[in-house]
């Protein structure tokens, strides 16, 4: 990557996090693109010429999101870092990204746009299972997850969850501290109780 392009993209990510922030804050029909430009420092003829239109925008950002999420947790899961370490490194990011959107207005950007929700359920078919496996694996081996468990078994009671977390009335019905609640129990539930790091 040369300099020219090294600029566009910087320029391209700080458009993109102006838009997010945007976009869960105040949702995507009272956000237009002049605000956005305005807020990432740049002229609205950028945007277009990058993105094509806001509903161009507006895709690009969710899986751009998703793809720096999926490639953060691939790593994680993949390094060897103890299972409590792994752990809490995990939920931190998932806390992370609850306190800085609002989840109802984050979900109705994806559902506005069919071509996002299937770029997510692919992923959530593909590439989230890969994840999961990943983690179970570590648990098991470092004995933290019940070895009696079978994969195939934890795979499912995580999914449980996740669909559960998804459903539009959830979303509506819950704040993100019950999120974060649920996200424990899921977690703490597979390993029998809360993980103490013995490291420390």
């Amino acid at each position: 990557m040369n300099g020219f392009e090294r600029r566009t993209e910087r320029k391209k990510e700080k458009i993109r996090t102006a838009a997010l922030e945007l976009f869960c804050t105040y949702g995507t029909d009272k956000t237009n693109i002049n605000e956005i430009a305005q807020k990432a420092g740049v002229s609205p003829a950028s945007i277009y010429n990058y993105f094509g239109s806001k509903k161009g925008l507006m895709k690009d950002v969710i899986i751009n999101l998703l793809e720096r999420s999926w490639k953060t947790r691939k790593e994680l899961c993949e390094s060897d870092l103890p299972f409590p370490e792994l752990l809490k490194r995990l939920t931190s990011m998932k806390n992370e990204f609850f306190d800085q959107i609002d989840l109802n207005s984050f979900w109705a950007l994806i559902n506005a746009n069919p071509e996002v929700k299937k770029v997510i359920d692919d992923f959530n078919k593909t590439r989230y299972p890969y994840i999961v496996s990943k983690f179970l694996e570590k648990g098991r081996r470092e004995g933290y997850i019940r070895k009696e468990i079978s994969l195939e078994a934890a795979m499912i009671y995580l999914t449980m969850y996740q669909e559960v977390l998804i459903k539009s009335e959830m979303q509506k019905k819950t704040n993100n501290k019950i999120i974060k609640e649920l996200l424990d129990l899921m977690l703490y539930g597979l390993a029998g109780k809360a993980i103490e790091d013995k490291t420390e």
